[in-house]
């Protein structure tokens, strides 16, 4: 069965091929490499192929003998239906290329159901920002003006600049004066009573990114107030 699938490839395309090639051409119809050598060799034995050896390589083609050459005007004939049957393998990956890119895109289109979903998933949201907003026009919260909003940010830049400065003078003092005191730190803070972040529940860190993009904002802004 391999036989007749290699000699049918090969007297085919009247080509050389090595073992590979037919292996990779007839992967398909279940030959691998080691059936496809078996099959060559076989064709060489029996005289279907001929083999030349080129270094490592091996090469099996047709036996050529007995045929009739081609007369430059069928060499130019064939050349040009050969040209012509590239030329239209061409256009035809071209309109598959094209086919699969209008697949492509159907495919991302919604469907009606979907868009149906998707406007009453808008219009839900739709309807709960008009009742947010609804609710601030009407007085059921309490406005703050730009320069309210500007008042907070300064104070809380300000205690928090405050906070890190403590932060940074006790850890200065305590550097010099801890360095003979034995014991594990935080046991020591609670011995003498001092009070850190993690004992009053305080995060300086959630603070300070909480006070990063104020500072930014206020930076970006100021060149507009002036």
């Amino acid at each position: 069965m391999a036989e007749a699938l290699v000699l049918q490839l090969v007297k085919g395309q009247n080509r050389p091929y090595h073992v590979q090639g037919v292996a990779d051409m007839l992967a398909t119809k279940g030959v691998k490499k080691a059936g496809a050598e078996r099959a060559l060799e076989a064709l060489v034995a029996n005289g279907s192929l001929v083999r030349k050896d080129f270094g490592k390589q091996k090469m099996y083609f047709p036996d050529q003998k007995g045929l009739a050459a081609l007369s430059p005007e069928e060499c130019a004939a064939k050349q040009a239906a050969l040209q012509q049957s590239q030329a239209a393998c061409r256009e035809q990956e071209e309109a598959v290329t094209a086919l699969r890119r209008e697949a492509a895109a159907a495919g991302s289109v919604l469907s009606l159901e979907e868009m149906r979903r998707q406007v009453a998933e808008l219009t839900k949201q739709k309807e709960q920002q008009a009742g947010k907003l609804a609710a601030l026009r009407g007085g059921g919260a309490r406005l703050v003006s730009a320069a309210g909003v500007q008042a907070a940010e300064k104070a809380y830049q300000a205690m928090f600049d405050g906070w890190a400065r403590c932060r940074r003078q006790f850890r200065s003092v305590w550097d010099c004066v801890s360095d003979g005191i034995e014991g594990k730190e935080e046991a020591v803070f609670e011995e003498m009573g001092v009070e850190t972040d993690k004992a009053v529940g305080a995060d300086f860190e959630g603070a300070k990114a909480l006070a990063q993009p104020l500072k930014k904002a206020r930076t970006a802004l100021a060149p507009l107030r002036r």
